[in-house]
């Protein structure tokens, strides 16, 4: 059974569903850390949400031996600006209105790993266009999903009232949720951790 370096529900979830049993196994890098080394080699938004992939990976793969290790990471990017997840609900509606009425790219990288060797990697980069939404709904979002936004980047979650804030939307649903599940299923079965 995989672990994944993550303590994510929605990915959890995502895999469950797609018939991938895992065990979840939360790390602790320091990602504040990661991203001003990537930004001080001049590393694009994509690659420093796969350099933040791989640490995950690598932080658990020394726990869990022998094991096929997924790990993966987001990073919102806005006019060439990166946003990460809010540290509380003001940062949260301060990061909405910045969003409000523009196209982001949302940076979802996965990694597989096992005994510390990287197998594969994938980066996906969906589309995403808020809508031009009212101060009233964005009260009214806020109060709704509360303190669930803090773990999510762009403060939404796509799969429940979040894709309200929406005008369109371009690319996998499970990408902009955190996991692009066919690129990884196909990864999986490559490995022979799925049946092909």
């Amino acid at each position: 059974m995989p672990v994944l370096a993550s303590g994510s529900v929605i990915r959890r979830q995502l895999l469950h569903a797609a018939g991938v049993n895992v065990t979840c196994a939360p790390v602790d890098v320091d990602e504040d850390a990661l991203r001003r080394q990537a930004e001080q080699k001049g590393l694009s938004l994509q690659a420093t949400a796969l350099t933040l992939a791989h640490a995950k990976a690598e932080a658990a793969t020394s726990h869990h031996p022998g094991r096929f290790i997924i790990a993966a990471d987001q990073i919102l990017e806005l006019e060439g600006r990166a946003f990460a997840k809010p540290a509380n609900l003001t940062e949260a509606r301060t990061h909405l209105q910045a969003l409000r009425g523009k196209t982001h790219a949302l940076h979802t990288a996965v990694t597989l790993w096992k005994n510390g060797q990287t197998l594969w990697s994938h980066i996906n980069s969906p589309s995403l266009t808020m809508r031009v939404f009212s101060d009233e709904f964005l009260d009214h979002y806020l109060q709704q999903e509360g303190t669930a936004l803090l773990s999510c980047v762009g403060c939404y979650r796509i799969e429940g009232l979040g894709i309200q804030l929406f005008k369109t939307v371009s690319g996998s649903s499970d990408a902009i949720a955190g996991l692009p599940l066919i690129p990884l299923l196909t990864a999986l079965r490559q490995q022979g951790v799925l049946p092909a």
